[in-house]
């Protein structure tokens, strides 16, 4: 690779010189050449949005920003919709006196990062089609639709065994314009786990971070350090690697309910991954699936006629 290249790389964060991740980054070298929209995939903690901002940063539109926009952490006062494609003068509850602009039009000339988007309705989805389609947007309570010249990243989330997550959701990108890149999971690419720190690792080290398989990829090997010593060497002892069935309590994880909080959308998002979770956990046996939920067959069909594969 040469200097460019890993200066590029350096400043999007990508780390890894194994072959698996080597590959990622010739094919996002040769997308960065064209104006494509991009599917990004890759399990969850991967760093799509690295690879983003990689492509972006080897394409035309450099010298422009890229914008991203994480939608599962969008329960709050505005919603996603008035976040990607804003709105008019007295639309949104509290904006009487202004007109808002949304991120497309933020990133005109530039690039959008759209993560999290499992967690989208159908219509927004519809909406970043148009997008996507024609270059045109619609703010919330418009009439005319405005041309807008925006390079769309979209995060596609896999499962471990490298299928999406929510396979109808790649479906409506299928017959577009978009090239995709698949990101690497961490277990396919142990070598590259000691260029992520700056110490050395001793053998002890070594051996339990390769005998992990990481379920949460690269996010959760950022996250796994403890509190270290003064010492220039990391030990086994000094990394939290946490069972995978050991979690927290998760009403420690909820949000504290403050004004603007929207209980409806965040629950409607809660359920919405305990299915996928239940789905995936069962080999995609939606009986089993529906026994461990403790909801009905009806409730987990309906659910996967609307986001399972054709």
């Amino acid at each position: 690779m040469n200097t460019k290249l890993e200066d590029v790389k350096s400043e999007a964060g990508i780390v890894g010189q194994s072959e698996v991740i080597n590959s990622a980054i010739e094919k996002a070298v040769k997308i960065a050449a064209t104006n494509s929209d991009v599917l990004i995939m890759g399990e969850v903690g991967t760093e799509k949005q690295q690879f983003a901002k990689f492509i972006h940063l080897l394409s035309k539109r450099a010298s422009n920003s890229m914008t991203e926009c994480d939608c599962d952490h969008n329960t709050h006062t505005h919603s996603v919709e008035v976040e990607l494609f804003g709105h008019e003068k007295g639309v949104v509850k509290g904006s009487m006196s202004y007109r808002r602009s949304g991120l497309f039009e933020s990133a005109n000339k530039g690039s959008v990062f759209l993560e999290s988007i499992s967690h989208l309705s159908s219509a927004t989805i519809q909406q970043i089609k148009k997008v996507m389609i024609d270059g045109s947007i619609q703010r919330i309570g418009g009439d005319i639709p405005e041309k807008i010249d925006a390079r769309v990243f979209l995060d596609i989330e896999l499962d471990n065994r490298g299928k999406p997550v929510l396979p109808k959701l790649k479906k409506q990108f299928a017959n577009m314009n978009v090239l995709e890149v698949t990101i690497p999971p961490l277990r396919e690419r142990l070598e590259d786990i000691p260029l992520y720190f700056s110490k050395q690792l001793s053998p002890g080290a070594h051996e339990r971070l390769n005998n992990y398989d990481w379920p949460g990829n690269v996010k959760q090997l950022r996250t796994s350090i403890g509190i270290f010593n003064q010492a220039d060497t990391l030990h086994a002892e000094d990394f939290i690697l946490s069972p995978h069935d050991q979690f927290l309590d998760p009403y420690i994880a909820l949000p504290e309910p403050e004004q603007g909080f929207n209980m409806p959308a965040f629950l409607d998002k809660v359920k919405k991954q305990l299915m996928i979770r239940a789905i995936s956990n069962a080999g995609f046996n939606l009986s089993e699936a529906s026994r461990n939920l403790g909801v009905s067959d009806k409730t987990v069909r309906k659910f996967w006629e609307e986001f399972g594969p054709d």
